[in-house]
């Protein structure tokens, strides 16, 4: 009978969704602005309380330990069920690298009220406060090309098994697929990130397809949170 609970339990977490949701998946706040607005919406039947804050990345983070140069306001604020809210993203004066874009996140914890409010009477429900994060890039002026061109930068080299994927740009590069041939490579996670000047290093598909092939093609999230299609020479490929 524990086990089972434990399992009921599990399931009514996996399955619950976030009911307070933005307008975009991603801010970018470019250098020079003072601020920038994102509407948030709750789209729950019911009013939830929301605490909000800017993160560097740190999953451990809360309010009073985020570290960022731009802040949400207000932090905190109830939205009624159906409500919009404009919130504030500020900055606070921090000055980020300047030869790169950097890149934060925006974490939205949406509180409900107490569960025996929520359910219907007819039904149980597991109320569970839950917490989305989305991202925030600070962009700087200046940067020594635009998005679609870096993008054509991108590199992939196979090496010892595993397929590197390098980003030599200024920019934060969010892929979300590879494919080699025919063969999706997908699941990495919301978006596999490649941060400004750095690499990520993922295992080939099963059939190893790089041996026979010399080009790989990738998915890749613009500004607008758009999907956009991408192509490289795969480097190291065993023809």
């Amino acid at each position: 009978m524990r086990i089972l609970l434990i399992f009921v339990l599990l399931l009514a977490c996996a399955t619950a969704r976030a009911g307070v949701t933005a307008e975009r998946t991603r801010v970018i706040f470019n250098a020079g602005d003072t601020e920038t607005a994102l509407r948030v919406v709750n789209q729950n039947s019911y009013p939830v309380v929301v605490q909000a804050w800017i993160d560097d990345g740190d999953p451990e983070s809360t309010p009073d330990t985020a570290e960022a140069p731009i802040i949400p306001l207000p932090p905190v604020f109830r939205l009624e069920p159906g409500e919009q809210r404009s919130l504030r993203l500020v900055s606070v004066g921090a000055t980020p690298p300047s030869d790169r874009e950097s890149l934060y996140w925006l974490n939205l914890y949406e509180i409900p009220p107490d569960a025996a409010r929520v359910a219907d009477d007819a039904s149980s429900r597991l109320t569970v406060t839950l917490r989305t994060q989305m991202k925030v890039i600070h962009r700087p002026k200046g940067l020594s090309m635009t998005p679609q061109r870096a993008v054509a930068r991108m590199e992939f080299r196979v090496e010892e098994g595993r397929m590197a994927v390098l980003n030599p740009t200024p920019y934060v590069m969010t892929l979300s697929g590879i494919s080699l041939c025919s063969d999706p490579q997908e699941g990495w996670g919301e978006g596999a990130l490649v941060r400004p000047f750095a690499q990520v290093w993922v295992a080939l598909p099963a059939s190893n397809c790089a041996r026979s092939t010399n080009a790989v093609r990738f998915s890749w999230i613009d500004d607008d949170g758009n999907i956009q299609q991408g192509s490289a020479r795969l480097q190291g490929a065993q023809s």
